[in-house]
């Protein structure tokens, strides 16, 4: 098992948490378990991260937006957090899901 830590801002994890979020909500409908442990590791760990930044919170908690959160999850926790951002790219009205996609890609990547 490979645990990758991987630092991304603060709005880009806002962005997979909220996916992330989103993908937990409709999957529980269909008992689809997987999502829901996955999803509950992922979002918990950015939680952890935000949570020890030392620096001043806004009110829901998140460190300043282009703080680089450093985030640690199973290299197929990572994978899966990539198909989850791609599955709600239709749906988003702003094209960041991409970006987002890429930067998570690239630091997933063999070296």
């Amino acid at each position: 098992m490979q645990y990758l830590t991987i630092e991304v801002p603060v709005w880009m994890w806002q962005r997979v948490d909220g996916c992330t979020d989103n993908s937990m909500a409709i999957d529980a409908v269909d008992a689809i378990t997987e999502t829901l442990l996955v999803g509950a590791c992922v979002r918990d760990a950015g939680w952890r991260a935000a949570a020890a930044y030392q620096g001043e919170h806004d009110q829901f908690g998140w460190p300043p937006r282009a703080y680089p959160l450093p985030v640690t999850l199973r290299r197929s926790h990572w994978e899966w957090v990539l198909s989850q951002l791609k599955r709600w790219e239709p749906y988003e009205s702003d094209g960041v899901l991409p970006e987002v996609r890429r930067c998570i890609s690239a630091a997933i990547e063999p070296a």
